[in-house]
């Protein structure tokens, strides 16, 4: 299909847009005056009249059929306002053509809570949010209710940060194995085992200069958060000891948690580490609890593993344990996914966080599987949301992806007093998270744009070779933007 734009270049919003109607497809890009001949196509134009204003005019063709619409728009619109009007010319003909509507209506970002906080921030009331999410953006009443749900559920978690508060995210780039549905830039140990050693010194030294600048700018650290990649595929023991050599000892942290994530990397050991330095979360993620599933899915484990290593996990003493699922996956059904959330409410986790399947080029599944069915992955979702709730956990943090099934979200469900403080400070975008390792983001709030993002190098074959000119051109970055 083609994205054909002329008057303008406001292509990654129609992309999105289209993403909705069309994932995991392949798009061409046209500028020329004329919508493209004997094609499908998405177009956007925008001319000017002779009394100054602007004609945007839209056009789709999908089997055949082509709908079109226009609006007159001032002579003068900010890129942000000319998206929404883009967006909301071609959404309907999109709807009319296909008889897809979208649960998140045209919102194409990925934290959805956060634009309604900022909407009822904007009109001083939650209910003309809301109103706004549903007339505006064409999302469900169910969707803009879940949303509401979530902004209530974070109000005092965001409160209870500590002012310049905050947060320490070490990134593990190494995984076991890689699952097929992974896009997350990691790497297997086996293959990568001769790099870890220079990992280690390079994080130690990347730790002790977050924690000078922590210190010298008068920082209090929040939430530490140990992600990847599978943190347990690797010995954690220095690690640990550094970041709480810097960030921990001595500081109130509302929470330290470690993705201990596949069953088949967590043991006695890596465990009694995790105890010895005081982490208070940590996460062991099934995806299924159907071993057909997890086969398929590429998890070198069974769904008994996986309760094992959860009852072990209990046994020691960690009674703050999230686990994850997938709706979506190869070869599951919706009585399947019924089945995993149903054996996971019997272990009894303090927080449970249901994904929608994301189909990324960087996954194996990309090339070698279609989008599952919308209507199933939208029935397990909707188990998942009423069967959690039900049972006394809350929904409390949510987010969405490109190419998501059925195009729904991700979303955690916790028991109250067990929401991860991390989860909802990173996706509300309202405090500080400083990222150490390959792969790592940094995002400092404040500066001229609001929000300054650094990002580091993805493989650690980089990030180990570039290491002295990252770590001076991170400090000299941090400074200016942490003095602002």
């Amino acid at each position: 299909m083609v994205i054909h734009t002329y008057g303008h270049s406001r292509t990654y919003e129609m992309e999105a847009l289209l993403k909705l109607f069309r994932p995991a497809e392949k798009f061409t890009f046209s500028e020329a005056e004329a919508v493209p001949a004997g094609e499908e196509y998405l177009s956007a134009g925008l001319t000017p009249e002779q009394d100054g204003t602007l004609l945007l005019t839209g056009a789709v063709r999908i089997g055949g059929e082509t709908r079109s619409d226009t609006k007159i728009l001032p002579g003068q619109v900010q890129n942000s306002d000319l998206d929404r009007e883009i967006s909301g010319l071609l959404y309907p003909l999109l709807c009319g053509l296909t008889g897809m509507r979208p649960a998140w209506g045209m919102l194409t970002g990925i934290r959805p809570v956060n634009l309604l906080r900022k909407f009822a921030a904007r009109t001083g009331s939650v209910a003309q949010a809301m109103a706004d999410f549903r007339d505006i953006w064409h999302v469900t009443d169910e969707k803009t209710q879940l949303a509401a749900d979530i902004l209530a559920v974070q109000q005092p978690i965001l409160q209870a940060a500590p002012k310049n508060s905050v947060s320490i995210y070490l990134s593990v780039p190494f995984c076991p194995t890689r699952c097929k549905y992974c896009s997350f830039v990691s790497n297997s140990v086996s293959q990568m085992k001769k790099l870890i050693p220079d990992y280690y010194k390079c994080i130690a030294a990347e730790i002790g200069l977050v924690g000078r600048l922590t210190e010298e700018y008068g920082l209090p650290v929040d939430t530490v958060y140990i992600g990847g990649g599978t943190p347990t595929s690797i010995d954690l023991y220095q690690p640990l000891d550094w970041l709480c050599t810097n960030f921990v000892t001595g500081q109130p942290v509302r929470e330290f948690t470690v993705e201990a994530g596949r069953p088949d990397t967590i043991t006695r050991e890596n465990l009694s580490y995790l105890r010895q330095f005081g982490v208070t979360r940590i996460s062991v993620n099934p995806q299924s609890f159907q071993d057909a599933v997890l086969k398929a899915a590429g998890r070198p484990h069974t769904a008994q593993d996986a309760e094992d290593k959860f009852l072990l996990a209990r046994d020691m003493g960690f009674d703050n344990i999230n686990m994850d699922f997938i709706a979506g996956l190869p070869c599951d059904t919706v009585q399947g996914f019924r089945e995993s959330i149903d054996r996971a409410l019997r272990l009894d986790p303090e927080s449970i966080t249901v994904h929608c399947l994301a189909l990324k080029k960087a996954a194996d599944f990309y090339q070698s599987l279609p989008m599952p069915e919308p209507a199933a992955v939208s029935e397990m979702v909707a188990y998942a949301q009423e069967t959690l709730t039900a049972a006394g956990y809350r929904p409390y943090y949510l987010y969405r992806q490109k190419n998501m099934a059925a195009n729904l979200e991700n979303v955690g469900y916790a028991k109250p007093g067990f929401e991860s403080a991390y989860n909802v400070m990173m996706m509300d975008d309202s405090q500080t998270i400083l990222g150490i390792g390959a792969g790592a983001s940094t995002k400092v709030i404040g500066g001229q744009r609001g929000i300054e993002r650094l990002t580091e190098c993805k493989y650690p074959y980089d990030y180990l070779a570039r290491f002295d000119a990252l770590m001076q051109q991170k400090e000299e970055q941090l400074r200016a933007l942490l003095s602002c």
